[in-house]
């Protein structure tokens, strides 16, 4: 799902987010190889867990990347800058390769909101990136067994949780340009009660906010919400026959907002927050965690 971007803010970029990458003594056995991993588990609920490959050069021919996460979930990434391709294998808790896949830099001539990316075709708990032809090299395919070296194994913290009127979703958070104008774009699922939130530091009032269903894999309801809380509207949107022709599908707030929260379609009325015109039933709060708060007075404006 991407933001309406209007053509005075078109050629607007997010600035490059560079997370640090260390190696220690954790280990990955695939296959009888072992590859020397990088863990990503704690992340505030920004995008470190779901962009790891961000602006990535090529892994080492024995080094890894491992995204961890408390409890199996559908999971999603995509090139997002990387200078060199990686395979990906999804795991269970217990290592096994529930499938596979691999990610390349697009070409030069398609846009990064175009990069279909690999999404988990079930729950997983683990995604490991390794570099471009590992599977081949090692055989590694689904129903085969990635060894984890015991401090991998642990519980890993989990993704941030709100509230809405009561009812709590787990959220990955978009914060800069570049991550509101890619959204939930290529996503085909999203595991229950989770949601993707959008920050802005302010509320935008002018003009009000508005998204677009342009590569949109999923009928979503997408809400807004004043920086007090108030529930403004929510608009169940339904997907483009043809996803990548959506762009004339929108989705407006009712009035100025400054968070945006992505759930799949249906969400607001089964839970009885919304009535058939996408407003308040009754009155409602969004009510975030404070850091999340904090961050959304630093976010990248429009």
């Amino acid at each position: 799902m991407k933001r309406w971007i209007l053509p005075a803010v078109a050629l607007l970029i997010a600035g490059a987010i560079a997370w640090p990458f260390v190696f220690g003594n954790s280990t990955v056995e695939v296959k009888g190889r072992t590859f020397t991993v990088e863990h990503r588990t704690a992340d505030g609920g920004s995008m470190s867990r779901h962009t790891p490959i961000r602006n990535r050069a090529a892994l080492g021919k024995n080094e890894a990347i491992l995204c961890s996460f408390d409890r199996d979930r559908y999971q999603y990434y995509w090139s997002d800058g990387c200078k060199a391709g990686f395979d990906i294998a999804y795991l269970d808790a217990a290592g096994k390769v529930l499938q596979t896949g691999r990610i390349r830099p697009p070409a030069e001539s398609k846009s990064y909101l175009d990069d279909p990316g690999v999404a988990s075709e079930s729950e997983a708990r683990h995604a490991l990136f390794l570099p471009e032809g590992s599977l081949e090299n090692t055989g590694l395919a689904a129903g085969d067994t990635a060894v984890l070296s015991s401090d991998l194994t642990g519980a890993a913290p989990p993704l941030p949780t709100i509230t809405v009127g009561g009812r709590a979703v787990r959220v990955v958070i978009s914060e800069t340009l570049r991550e509101r104008s890619r959204g939930l774009m290529h996503r085909p699922r999203m595991s229950k009660d989770e949601g993707m939130l959008f920050l802005y530091p302010r509320d935008a009032s002018d003009p009000n906010l508005s998204f677009y269903m342009r590569n949109t894999l999923m009928s979503l309801d997408i809400s807004y919400f004043t920086g007090a809380g108030k529930f403004v509207n929510v608009v169940s949107t339904q997907r483009a026959a043809k996803p990548s022709e959506g762009t004339s599908i929108t989705a407006p707030a009712a009035g100025p907002a400054q968070f945006v929260l992505e759930v799949p379609i249906g969400w607001f009325k089964e839970n009885g927050l919304a009535d058939e015109q996408g407003k308040p039933a009754k009155e409602i709060a969004l009510e975030l965690p404070d850091d999340i708060r904090k961050r959304a007075g630093k976010a990248e404006a429009r």
